[in-house]
């Protein structure tokens, strides 16, 4: 008995020795949530709680962002972007990629965010627009020593939102097939793919996903973003895919296990952890730093909501638009008296909980400072825009005026009625729309309204003012809108 303990010891001592390990820890599309929120009663996320959990980790690790750190609250909007970076900073990030909202500050701010960035900008598809090069203080990937072993991490950053007049980000594809080979060359034991892109809804005929992009390339981990989606352990070949949301509610932890003796990397593993702040002790050195970074004027509680109104897709009645969206079209319609209001999903950031409303609330619900823009435009161009819009679960669009009833097969959406305030839609009719400006004028998801010529701004006043104003108004409290399920999807 004491030969087969000796022997079993032996060979646990044996793997200890032969079997090594890296650690990485990844965020992405934190967006200036710098300190904890407050969800359904839990609070969970901020920069403090994340280095209070690294604290606790062995190190050395590799820290990396897939971007969107600048740009979201009221504190972004006001360091525009710098104290992102001064958090990055802080904890030690080793290398950040570049978000399509990294410019939602204009190039004043973003060349000066990248030039004080102490971690490595990787970002393969950058172009100085003069020298056709890499801009100042970017590169395309980088080599780490972790644990004794050498891992290469090559990044892809995403379109600006806001168009810059100095860096161009390029489309990737054959840039990152010949970064790859450049990288396998120099015999890494891992290569990592830092990226600004999802894996989520890989099977839409319009999807461009890190899943096709990275297909055959021999990448062993891709840390993604961009879609706010919590994706672990999903798998493509020998290729494992990781993304952890938004706004720092939880980080990616990944283990990368290698033979010793070989240095193989034998397997990847990817793990979502929640940043709670009831069972992760906070840095108290990052809880000082944050202190003096927080506007206080952003707790004051301007009203109240009865009961949660949420973001996401999933009303009554079947329907894929969500409370919110609802509640915004309606307030929108109201306000400006168009037949129908239209409003990006992506615009309306997160949901609204029960109880006091603060103003830090609707800044990281309404964070870009959209006016709103009357459109006129035929009914055929409606039922092509909703159509575009559609998705098998969720629509890039909100309503209010409109009902939509569709089927989704194959990854394309098929209408079945479209109604306008009760009455079939008219395709030659000309009716008037409400739609916030950065999609009137035809950027992101509103590139049909870019032909459009016969719209103007209604008035100087933002969006989040007109949410402001109901919010006052509502004495008693906000609550969900009437007549929600206002885009169902039919299954047949």
């Amino acid at each position: 008995m004491k030969k087969i303990i000796i022997f079993v010891s032996l060979l646990c001592m044996a793997f200890a020795v032969w079997a090594g390990e890296v650690k990485v820890f990844h965020t992405s599309d934190v967006h200036g949530f710098y300190f904890p929120t407050t969800v359904k009663g839990q609070t969970i996320g901020g920069f403090a709680t994340f280095a209070g959990y690294l604290e606790n980790q062995k190190k050395p690790y590799l820290l990396l962002d897939s971007g969107d750190y600048t740009s979201g609250t009221y504190e972004a909007k006001k360091s525009k972007g710098a104290y992102s970076v001064d958090f990055i900073n802080e904890l030690g990030y080793n290398a950040v990629t570049l978000g399509n909202h990294e410019n939602d500050f204009k190039d004043e701010a973003l060349l000066r965010n990248n030039a004080a960035l102490k971690a490595d900008l990787l970002v393969l598809n950058a172009e100085d627009r003069e020298t056709k090069g890499y801009p100042a203080h970017v590169k395309p990937y980088a080599f780490y020593d972790i644990n004794g072993y050498k891992i290469a991490v090559i990044g892809v950053g995403k379109e600006f939102s806001s168009e810059s007049k100095y860096i161009k980000i390029n489309k990737p594809r054959k840039l990152l097939k010949k970064a790859v080979t450049e990288v396998k060359a120099q015999n890494p034991d891992a290569i990592i793919l830092l990226i600004h892109d999802s894996a989520q809804d890989d099977k839409h005929e319009d999807a461009y996903t890190t899943v096709k992009l990275t297909q055959g390339l021999g990448i062993d981990l891709v840390l993604g973003g961009h879609a706010h989606k919590i994706i672990q352990n999903k798998k493509a070949g020998n290729t494992v895919f990781a993304e952890d949301g938004t706004a720092l509610r939880g980080i990616t932890e990944a283990t990368l296990t290698f033979d010793d003796k070989t240095k193989k990397l034998t397997s990847v593993k990817t793990e979502y952890v929640l940043m709670d702040n009831a069972k992760i002790k906070p840095s108290a050195k990052i809880l000082a730093f944050a202190d003096k970074r927080i506007d206080k004027n952003m707790e004051v509680v301007i009203g109240k909501a009865q009961e949660d109104i949420s973001n996401k897709p999933g009303t009554t009645n079947g329907g894929v638009d969500s409370y919110l969206g609802d509640l915004f079209c309606d307030i929108v319609k109201n306000a400006t008296g168009a037949e129908i209001a239209v409003i990006n999903s992506g615009a309306i950031r997160t949901s609204i909980q029960a109880g006091d409303i603060k103003n830090r609330a609707i800044e990281e619900i309404l964070p870009f400072q959209n006016k709103i823009m009357k459109v006129k435009v035929d009914g055929k161009f409606i039922e092509k825009l909703v159509r575009k819009s559609l998705k098998e679960n969720s629509s890039l669009f909100q309503y209010s005026g409109l009902q939509v009833k569709y089927s989704f097969k194959n990854g394309r959406a098929k209408i079945i009625e479209i109604l306008v305030n009760g009455k079939p839609l008219n395709r030659s009719q000309i009716y008037t729309l409400a739609v916030p400006d950065f999609i009137a004028n035809g950027n992101s998801e509103g590139y049909l309204f870019k032909k459009v010529e016969d719209k103007t701004v209604y008035s100087d006043t933002y969006l989040a003012e007109y949410f402001i104003r109901h919010i006052k108004e509502h004495k008693d409290g906000i609550k969900k809108p009437v007549g929600t399920g206002r885009i169902i999807k039919v299954v047949k």
